[in-house]
C-alpha cells in the first residue's frame, strides 16, 4: 500500500503540468518573462509570483519570487496554496491524471528540464525588477536616452537587481542561460550561468539583425542610427564555441528568411577579427565600424561635441 501511494506521488510530480495546475488556482503566465526552461506565473488576487521549471528527474518544480523558502514540487504547491494536508492533496490531484483527466482551459507544456545551476540563474533573474520607468540610471549616465530605454524592443530586456546593477539576460536554445551585470566600474556575470546571447524582443520579426559586443552598444547603435526596425544581438565580447554555434544558426536562418545581417563589433583588432569570422560564415553580412572604440564611445563623444544633435 505504501509503495502504491509513493508511486502515485511520483505520477503527480512527473505527469501533471504544474503550469496548467497553477492556472486552475488563478495564476497567469507572464509571457515576456518566460522561456523554454522556465515559466513565470503570477496571481492577481494576492500578487503571488512563482517560477516554474522542470528538474532533471522530470519533476515539475516551483520557486517563489517573494520567499526563498517557498519551493518544491506540485505536492508542496498544492499544500501551501490551498492549505491541504497530504491526503487532501492526493484527492485534489487524482482528477488531473489518467485517461479521464480533467480538461484544462489552456494547454501549457512543461518547461524543458534544467540543471540546478540554471534554476538558480532563473530564480535570481526573476527576482530582479524591471528597469525604472524613466530608464536605468547607469544606462542614462552612459548617454543612452530615456526614449531608447523605453523602446518596446529593449525595455523589458533590461532589469535592475537589489544592488542597482543593470541586468541583461542571456539565452540559448533552452531558454535563459545566464545574465550580465553592468554598473559604474563593474561588469559581472551570473554565478553558474552560461554566456550565450542577449537579444532585443523583435528578433523574430525584424528586417535587419545587428550583431554587437555588448547590450549597451546595441542601445547606443540604435540611438545613433535612429533605426527603429532593426533587431539586436549581443555576444558579450569574444564568442565561445557555443556562441559561435548560435551565430551560425542565426546566419543560416537569416539567409533563409531574407533578413539582412549587420556586423557592428568594436573598432579594434578583436572586434575586426570577430567581424571577419562572422562574414566568413555569412558572406552577405554588412560590416559597420564605429568611429569610437565602440558604439557607446561614439555616442558619448557625439553628445559632448554635438549636444544639440542628441
Amino acid at each position: 500500500m505504501r509503495e502504491d501511494l509513493n508511486d502515485e506521488l511520483e505520477t503527480f510530480k512527473t505527469q501533471i503540468s504544474l503550469p496548467e495546475y497553477a492556472t486552475s488556482l488563478g495564476y497567469q503566465v507572464i509571457r515576456n518573462e518566460s522561456s523554454r526552461n522556465s515559466i513565470i506565473m503570477q496571481r492577481e488576487s494576492d500578487n503571488d509570483k512563482v517560477v516554474i521549471a522542470t528538474g532533471a528527474d522530470g519533476h515539475g518544480i516551483f520557486f517563489s519570487v517573494r520567499d526563498d523558502a517557498d519551493n518544491g514540487s506540485i505536492i508542496d504547491f498544492a499544500q501551501r496554496r490551498q492549505r491541504l494536508n497530504l491526503g487532501q492533496v492526493r484527492k485534489a490531484l487524482r482528477p488531473w491524471v489518467g485517461a479521464k483527466a480533467l480538461p484544462v482551459p489552456e494547454r501549457i507544456k512543461k518547461p524543458t528540464p534544467s540543471s540546478k545551476d540554471r534554476q538558480s540563474v532563473i530564480i535570481a533573474f526573476a527576482q530582479a525588477q524591471q528597469q525604472p520607468a524613466g530608464g536605468h540610471p547607469y544606462l542614462l549616465s552612459r548617454g543612452v536616452s530615456a526614449d531608447i530605454l523605453a523602446d518596446p524592443r529593449f525595455f523589458a530586456t533590461i532589469r535592475q537587481d537589489s544592488k542597482g546593477n543593470a541586468v541583461f539576460g542571456h539565452y540559448d536554445g533552452q531558454g535563459l542561460s545566464g545574465y550580465e551585470l553592468k554598473n559604474k566600474g563593474f561588469t559581472g556575470f551570473s554565478r553558474g550561468g552560461k554566456k550565450r546571447v542577449w537579444h532585443s524582443l523583435n528578433i523574430g520579426s525584424a528586417p535587419r539583425i545587428v550583431i554587437v559586443e555588448s547590450a549597451i552598444d546595441a542601445l547606443s547603435h540604435a540611438q545613433i542610427t535612429g533605426d527603429r526596425q532593426a533587431a539586436y544581438i549581443s555576444i558579450g565580447g569574444q564568442p565561445s564555441p557555443e556562441q559561435w554555434a548560435v551565430i551560425e544558426t542565426l546566419a543560416a536562418n537569416a539567409e533563409k528568411a531574407g533578413v539582412a545581417l549587420v556586423v557592428a563589433t568594436d573598432a579594434d583588432a578583436a572586434g575586426d577579427k570577430i567581424a571577419q569570422q562572422i562574414v566568413a560564415i555569412a558572406p552577405n553580412a554588412h560590416r559597420e565600424r564605429p568611429h569610437g572604440k565602440d558604439w557607446n564611445a561614439q555616442l558619448v563623444c557625439s553628445e559632448i561635441l554635438f549636444p544639440e544633435l542628441t
